[in-house]
């Protein structure tokens, strides 16, 4: 029995990052993505729908994509709704 290499694909961890980067740009959202649009569609500001998206769970990275912000914003932004809980205010 003969091998042939011919119909060999590339092993995962040898695929370029840039190729990999490249078919995600091209594929769906994930489905949680799809939820959290779904969850703040309605909410106009920022510091609103990052609330949401946090208590249902979302990390920075994921609420920036679904805002279309920064991770850094994210964060800030939670920081910010962190102190005015523990102040009392809304």
């Amino acid at each position: 029995m003969g091998e042939s290499n011919s119909r060999r694909s590339t092993p995962v961890s040898k695929v370029p990052i840039k190729k990999v980067k490249e078919a995600d740009d091209k594929a769906l959202p994930s489905l949680a993505l799809v939820f959290g649009y779904i969850a703040i569609k309605e909410l106009q500001r920022l510091e609103d729908r990052v609330r949401v998206l946090s208590r249902l769970g979302y990390g920075n990275q994921e609420i920036a994509i679904i805002c279309e912000t920064t991770p850094s914003t994210v964060a800030v932004m939670k920081s910010g709704l962190k102190k005015r809980k523990f102040r009392g205010t809304r």
